[in-house]
């Protein structure tokens, strides 16, 4: 698949944040007045919280690293060589499981792992690319992205209901601007929740059955043992109540430097080998008689 332009790539998101947000406030400014001094400030209350769920977790999807790999560096692997094999297999509950050299980041993919033609980047656990949040959805952020699915739908549910009761309540001026904006907003909603419930249901089966999308659209696990399949209820419980795994692109290999005491250490070869000591001026002592008989070289 091609990649999106930078222009253009973030154009479904940036409609998907204005419908949401012009909705709500539209919402919170023409209807709410209307249930709080007919029915009570409590409907605010919840349809506020609810609001504020929403949008986190929709944040969380769409800026939050899903789980990127960093390339590897020309220090380990030289541009232009492929190695030999071009894919490596590892046992995984009695499951052989392939990886596959990737010729961009220049390593073997771990298991579930895929390489995004859109991001251009490997994503540890990759789901599938979503142009709503213009982001991957991976190991890191697939459960903010599934809680915003689900939040959402309460939320739309919820702004349906409160609108249709404003305009029963008011049937008799129908021509009113709060009536009109309440019969958008509903035709809005309407148009659509009927995907996004669709999508929230095939992310409900694709949890209970341990899979991803990427591997139930390939057909990767197709004819075999799912060896990620834990039991459907440790199936959620691994999505949402497990740590959230640690950001790996930014990392860089740990560098230990020693401060040693060149002085202190004496060298002795012995039998064509190498010993190193402390000499005892420095306090050390070694409870081996025979070590400590060895011949210390002074300085």
């Amino acid at each position: 698949m091609p990649s999106c332009k930078p222009s253009t790539k973030a154009i479904p998101a940036a409609v998907a944040w204005l419908i949401l947000i012009v909705c709500t406030s539209m919402f919170f400014a023409f209807v709410c007045p209307y249930l709080i001094s007919r029915y009570h400030f409590g409907i605010v209350i919840y349809q506020g919280l609810l609001t504020i769920f929403v949008i986190s977790n929709f944040g969380l999807a769409t800026f939050m690293d899903p789980g990127i790999y960093p390339r590897a560096t020309d220090e380990y692997v030289k541009d232009g060589e492929l190695p030999n094999p071009l894919t490596k297999s590892v046992d995984i509950r009695g499951v052989t499981v392939r990886m596959k050299w990737c010729t961009t980041c220049k390593f073997y993919r771990p298991p579930r792992s895929s390489h995004c033609s859109v991001c251009n980047n490997c994503v540890e656990v990759f789901d599938h690319h979503c142009p709503w949040v213009n982001n991957c959805v991976g190991r890191r952020n697939y459960r903010y992205f599934f809680q915003f699915l689900v939040s959402l739908i309460l939320h739309m549910f919820s702004i349906f209901a409160l609108c249709l009761v404003h305009v029963l309540d008011n049937k008799d001026k129908l021509v009113t601007h709060q009536n009109i904006i309440s019969m958008c907003i509903m035709v809005i909603i309407g148009l659509i929740c009927i995907p996004i419930i669709g999508l929230t249901g095939f992310h409900v089966v694709l949890i209970a059955r341990g899979r991803t999308t990427n591997e139930q659209v390939t057909g990767k696990m197709k004819g075999i043992a799912n060896p990620f399949h834990l039991g459907c209820w440790r199936n959620y419980e691994y999505h949402f109540c497990a740590p959230v795994w640690p950001k790996i692109s930014d990392k860089k290999p740990r560098q230990i430097t020693v401060d040693a005491n060149a002085v202190a250490a004496k060298y002795h070869v012995l039998d064509n080998s190498v010993k190193v000591y402390i000499d005892a001026n420095n306090g050390a002592q070694h409870n081996n008689k025979e070590y400590n008989k060895m011949l210390k070289i002074r300085s």
